[in-house]
């Protein structure tokens, strides 16, 4: 496949490979991507007791976010198979399966993320995904 025209959407491309090679052990290639003052939202309300839930609004948080993250849940594979790119902003589209460690369930969800960036760092980011299979694997639903 050829890099994506929109270099913000190269970059992710090549980061969301990464993230499937390494089954999310690259999370400090993610976390630098963020600006200091980065907007990260979740599908996931603040109700779901976890700590992937809710708004984040700098780095620091949003690497206690991939911290929780990659010790709560097992990447099973994750696909990103479309960019779409507007300028600053890139829609990844895909699909993707975590374990939950604690419970053994298994959660397989369309994934889609939005970014906007600016000066080269991402200062919004959004993740939508099966929120509910996501409660019910955590016994929250």
């Amino acid at each position: 496949m050829a890099p994506h025209p929109n270099p913000n959407a190269a970059l992710l491309e090549k980061l969301y490979a990464r993230w499937n090679e390494t089954k999310g052990a690259n999370v400090e290639d993610v976390i630098d991507l963020f600006d200091d003052q980065v907007e990260m939202r979740s599908v996931l309300s603040e109700e779901v007791p976890t700590q992937l839930a809710g708004y984040k609004t700098s780095r620091q948080q949003a690497a206690q976010y991939f911290e929780a993250l990659a010790r709560d849940w097992e990447m099973l594979y994750f696909d990103a198979y479309q960019f779409i790119a507007d300028g600053d902003d890139v829609v990844m589209v895909g699909r993707c399966a975590w374990r939950h460690r604690e419970t053994g369930a298994e959660v397989d969800t369309p994934k889609v993320d939005i970014w906007h960036f600016e000066n080269g760092k991402a200062t919004r980011f959004m993740e939508m995904f099966d929120s509910l299979a996501f409660a019910r694997a955590v016994g929250a639903a």
